[in-house]
């Protein structure tokens, strides 16, 4: 069998992308609709098929609705620990014919943030790709007028859709790309083992390693940064918001995206 091509992956996928479009038609942040579709996908590879239905969804009040319940879900997995603070999902757990409800996130929130980090490293940079799929629809629009006898011949595949999807080909190795900056409140810094240990054990093997501010001997960091294995986990962490706060062993951990430092010389 031949090896599928970019075109391929993003008509398998036009479902998702169907979904992903409605989400920020209806005002869904693009990140957070991202994640939200990445979440259906991952649920649906473990066959729970709530991409056709929710496609099919055109009344928006359960749209807005089923928006709200999902932020509910990604703000579980990012959370420290969702088992005091339950929010009800009843639109999800009835699309999931009652499969799933919100304690399944938080009770497997370290294997679902992997799988969504998976599907966003590989199929999701390019489903999420607004210019791929412009070009297969101009492409598609171009197939259907010469069927019609609009134009002569078939066009040809652009370079772009033709290529063999590569699932690596767009994983950023430059560390800044991977990066958060981080801040503490004064005088009350969080040992670098502590952040390690707060992201993977509830999200497993996600950081290379965390940077500390250097400081002379008996001062305090008030700031660092943390690079993870892929950038995708930055999304997850912020899901469309510019900062987030983590409460790591009762002190406080400010988190945005690392922008390096530009020189002028």
């Amino acid at each position: 069998m031949a090896p599928p091509t970019v075109r391929d992956i993003l008509a398998f996928h036009k479902i998702d992308r169907a979904v992903y479009e409605k989400f920020i038609a209806h005002g869904m942040e693009l990140a957070m609709a991202r994640n939200a579709v990445t979440l259906f996908m991952w649920l649906d590879q473990l066959g729970i098929d709530m991409i056709s239905q929710i496609v099919q969804i055109i009344n928006p009040t359960r749209i807005f609705k089923l928006i709200n319940e999902v932020d509910s879900v990604l703000h579980c997995l990012r959370q420290e620990d969702g088992s005091s603070n339950y929010t009800e999902i009843p639109l999800m757990t009835s699309l999931a014919r009652n499969s799933l409800d919100i304690r399944f996130f938080n009770f497997h929130k370290d294997v679902i943030v992997r799988g969504l980090a998976y599907i966003l490293d590989g199929v999701g940079r390019i489903v999420f790709d607004d210019h791929m799929y412009e070009l297969l629809r101009a492409y598609e629009a171009d197939v259907a007028a010469a069927r019609a006898g609009l134009s002569v011949g078939m066009p040809p595949v652009p370079l772009g859709l033709a290529v063999i999807y590569d699932p690596t080909a767009a994983v950023p190795s430059i560390e800044d790309a991977r990066s958060m900056f981080i801040t503490f409140s004064k005088g009350l810094p969080i040992r670098r083992e502590e952040i390690m240990e707060h992201f993977t054990e509830r999200w497993g093997d996600c950081i290379d390693r965390v940077m500390m501010e250097r400081t002379p001997p008996g001062g305090t960091p008030m700031y660092g940064r943390i690079v993870f294995k892929s950038d995708t986990y930055i999304s997850l962490v912020l899901n469309g918001e510019r900062v987030v706060k983590y409460n790591i062993n009762g002190r406080q951990l400010w988190a945005r995206k690392y922008v390096p430092r530009v020189t002028v010389n």
